[in-house]
């Protein structure tokens, strides 16, 4: 079968898709005459007007919550009672984009009772922002049964309302987690076990994520740290618990079972965790690389790594491998004196280091900058280009 040709569209058919787009236009718009969204151009307008919500959000805001005439203005007292707390705009536009339910809170019965609350124990302006924003769930929680219950013992842990705010500031969900289940009975536990109530009361201003655990992941932990022979009135003792408990078992028994195969025992590795925990946070790869710089490349005994585990959290590419690199240049030049190690050289500030074994001599020994900036990234650049970067960077003090 042979098709001819045809360079122009039908005109009949031209006709009729344009009749159709007519005739969609015009039934969307009847639609939407007739629809609880009838309202919707006025809600919009108001949302963005009165509420500062930009018109994408306004318009999704009236179609989900059904905004109306008649109900527009219990919307625009809920933006009005954040505003009378010296809420921004912003901010309250931010929270309502989080949560848009709020939008159809009572002011009385629910948002003046808890912003009262807020202001008498002193969480007021950015920290009422912060608290809202970061955890805008405080808003649809009881008043009597959740947040009161957890003001009350936090005060009673942290003795005063000034370290009340400053826990909640960092951590906005103690005023909705679950008290009764974890809060309480986590710290409870640990005062029992020996943890002195100051180091308590710290711990949870400073990790409360930690404190709100399960119980029994809390039980497990402290047990687990004490069979390691952990003395609970340590200060390190609640630095352990918080990198243990983050750990799950697996993950857990992998990183020591890596760390035995590389050569490490038993006694080195909870050594070096009894010294400093945050070790082993590191990743398994992390901690694969670290023992092969600092063992095979450095010469480092393991006895020196467990001795100071401080090693295993610097950055063996983007720093420890060129300061060596920079280290060993300048050896080699015996410009390195008073029998300094590598080991200092690789955990000094980088300010420090920047000013002692780089501008020192950068202009005295050729291939220092490309050492200390990386090699390959400096060979692909013009001579010129190298010289101008090194000028720029070494005035910006860069690393």
């Amino acid at each position: 079968m042979i098709y001819e040709r045809n360079p122009k569209p039908p005109v009949r058919n031209f006709l009729l898709a344009s009749r159709m787009r007519s005739l969609l236009s015009l039934m969307h718009e009847r639609f939407l005459s007739s629809s609880p969204f009838s309202s919707s151009s006025f809600a919009v307008e108001c949302l963005v007007n009165s509420c500062g919500l930009p018109s994408k959000s306004a318009l999704e805001f009236s179609r989900d919550f059904h905004l109306h005439e008649n109900n527009l203005q219990s919307f625009q007292s809920v933006f009005h009672c954040f505003q009378s707390h010296n809420i921004p705009s912003t901010r309250i536009t931010k929270l309502i984009k989080r949560r848009p339910q709020i939008l159809n809170y009572s002011v009385e019965d629910n948002l003046k009772p808890k912003l009262q609350l807020l202001v008498q124990n002193g969480i007021v302006g950015h920290h009422m922002c912060k608290v809202f924003v970061s955890n805008p769930v405080i808003l649809n929680a009881d008043l009597d049964s959740q947040i009161k219950p957890c003001f009350q013992f936090l005060k009673s842990v942290l003795g005063s309302n000034r370290n009340v705010v400053e826990a909640i500031n960092r951590s906005s969900n103690l005023l909705t987690c679950d008290l009764k289940g974890c809060l309480q009975p986590n710290i409870d536990f640990l005062i029992e076990e020996g943890v002195p109530f100051d180091g308590v009361a710290e711990f949870l201003i400073r990790d409360a994520i930690t404190v709100q655990h399960k119980h029994n992941s809390m039980v497990n932990a402290v047990n687990d740290l004490k069979n390691l022979g952990f003395d609970p009135k340590a200060p390190v003792f609640l630095e352990a618990v918080r990198v243990r408990i983050h750990m799950s078992e697996s993950i857990w028994k992998e990183k020591i079972e890596v760390m035995k195969s590389l050569g490490w025992s038993e006694g080195e590795i909870f050594s070096a965790f009894k010294r400093d925990p945050n070790f082993l946070k590191s990743p398994v790869e992390k901690i694969r690389v670290a023992t092969d710089f600092f063992v095979n490349t450095l010469k480092l005994g393991r006895e020196i790594l467990s001795e100071d585990p401080e090693f295993f959290t610097l950055k063996i590419d983007k720093s420890c491998r060129r300061r060596y690199g920079v280290f060993t240049l300048l050896e080699s030049e015996k410009l390195i004196e008073g029998g300094v190690k590598i080991e200092e050289v690789l955990k000094m500030r980088d300010k420090e280091f920047l000013v002692k074994y780089v501008k020192k001599y950068v202009d005295k020994v050729p291939g220092l900058w490309e050492t200390f900036n990386g090699r390959k990234q400096q060979q692909s650049l013009p001579r010129s280009n190298r010289a101008m970067g090194k000028s720029s960077s070494l005035r910006e003090g860069k690393l």
